[in-house]
């Protein structure tokens, strides 16, 4: 993958919509990295993405994903982390990160504003109430936004993550785990965002043989925050800034 550093953006936080929100500190820090070396820069860093849950398969993939000491982003549903609070608290408490993917995963470029806007502030609510954390990144429910999406995203703190590749698990045809095995090992690549679905069994199912390959080539699995860390990022951007996957 070629070198997606930012040009330095001043970063100006949107958040008078939103009482009392604060600013955006920073992505979260892996362990042993410091503020003048990110941890990616001295790693080879890959951040595996998660999106629809929590749902039936969470608990399982959480196994599988501290077996290898993996840490990921989950983009969560707000009506399925309200109908599974112990699960998204479960997430949190394992160290991943948990990311905004709107209330029940309405396409946003359907709705008017004050709609976008009902979307991410109720996810952005019950995502916090139940984990404790305020979510940093916001995945479009198929990855589809406009000007007024990212307005709002960026009102509220967040970064638009897309994901740059992806397993197409979304796909049905795709649903066989082999196949999603070689496609995960196919696009996996240093300071790719891989787009995966925690409700698909065979996704969860075909983790373990994808994180025994990568560990032997060397990556680290990291959340979407730490991948941007020592980049200046500014809420309601589009990260990275180079053609996204759909999904």
């Amino acid at each position: 993958m070629k070198s997606r550093r930012l040009i330095p953006l001043a970063v100006a936080l949107a958040l008078a919509a939103i009482p009392a929100a604060p600013a955006h500190a920073g992505p979260e820090t892996a362990a042993g990295s410091t503020a003048t070396e990110p941890f990616c820069a001295r790693h080879k860093c890959i951040a595996l993405t998660f999106d629809d849950g929590p749902a039936e398969y969470t608990g399982t993939l959480l196994k599988v994903l501290k077996k290898y000491n993996a840490k990921a982003t989950f983009f969560m549903i707000g009506n399925r982390v309200r109908k599974h609070p112990k699960l998204a608290a479960q997430v949190a408490k394992a160290g991943h990160e948990i990311g905004n993917h709107t209330y029940d995963h309405k396409y946003l470029t359907e709705l008017e504003y004050r709609e976008i806007y009902t979307q991410v502030q109720k996810a952005q609510q019950i995502i916090r109430k139940a984990t404790g954390k305020r979510p940093v990144v916001f995945r479009a429910p198929g990855g589809l936004y406009n000007a007024g999406v990212l307005d709002v995203v960026g009102k509220f703190g967040m970064v638009q993550v897309p994901g740059t590749v992806a397993t197409k698990d979304y796909v049905k045809d795709y649903r066989k785990v082999g196949l999603l095995t070689r496609r995960a090992l196919e696009v996996a690549g240093p300071g790719e965002i891989v787009l995966m679905h925690e409700t698909v069994k065979e996704t969860v199912q075909s983790l373990p043989a994808v994180l025994e390959r990568l560990s032997k080539q060397g990556y680290r699995f990291v959340t979407v925050s730490t991948l941007m860390e020592g980049e200046e990022v500014t809420p309601g951007q589009v990260y990275p800034p180079r053609p996204q996957v759909v999904g």
